[in-house]
């Protein structure tokens, strides 16, 4: 049993060898990636962390994580969602846990505390090694000069398009995940298309 600790409530997540995967907004998640998560989720072969609105198309995600407040009122608190939900920021529902924000860059080994990252990728992963995952394969963490305005999905609705430093954006996670590779942590890189180019590329189909 996975556990966030007492800074919010136990966490129903179970992993198979300990690999998450996580499935973020960038513009390089296809119909095709998520099929193949989906079915490595339903034969139990990873537990999957939907970071914003990668949960529409990734329902079968076993974690929602989401840091700002303005998501969780855009879209309802997802209340269809069955899995487990996080955030970073105080949200008007009972079953979205929020975590403690500790600062911008690093790692908090005090479970249930995160650092923020300045983005719900960079938490998820962060998230992830909080959950005991020995390998995190990550999709759509793509950090892109698009910045927050292209995702898979298009645009977010108005107001939800933030300016997106993404220079800093890479250099704070390449720090983390030197951070957790020197824990016995991989880290993976899934998109074909991402500019996270320090971390070894996989074929998802390969992996799972």
């Amino acid at each position: 049993m996975l556990v966030l600790s007492a800074c919010t409530a136990n966490s129903p997540l179970n992993t198979v060898e300990n690999i998450v995967v996580i499935v973020a907004g960038g513009p390089s998640v296809t119909v095709s990636d998520v099929r193949t998560i989906g079915m490595a989720r339903a034969a139990g072969k990873c537990t999957v962390i939907a970071v914003n609105d990668a949960v529409f198309p990734c329902w079968f995600a076993d974690h929602l994580h989401a840091c700002d407040r303005r998501w969780w009122i855009e879209n309802s608190g997802v209340p269809g969602f069955r899995g487990f939900k996080t955030s970073l920021e105080t949200v008007p529902f009972h079953d979205v846990k929020v975590l403690r924000n500790t600062g911008i860059d690093g790692y908090d080994p005090q479970l249930g505390c995160l650092r923020s990252g300045s983005n719900s990728g960079y938490q998820a992963v962060h998230l992830a090694a909080h959950l005991g995952a020995k390998k995190i394969i990550l999709l759509g963490l793509d950090y892109s000069d698009d910045g927050a305005r292209m995702h898979w999905f298009g645009h977010h609705r108005p107001g939800m398009d933030k300016h997106s430093n993404v220079v800093e954006w890479r250099r704070l996670l390449q720090d983390l995940t030197e951070i957790l590779n020197g824990m016995g942590i991989q880290i993976l890189n899934a998109g074909i298309k991402s500019t996270l180019t320090w971390l070894p590329r996989i074929d998802l189909g390969q992996e799972l």
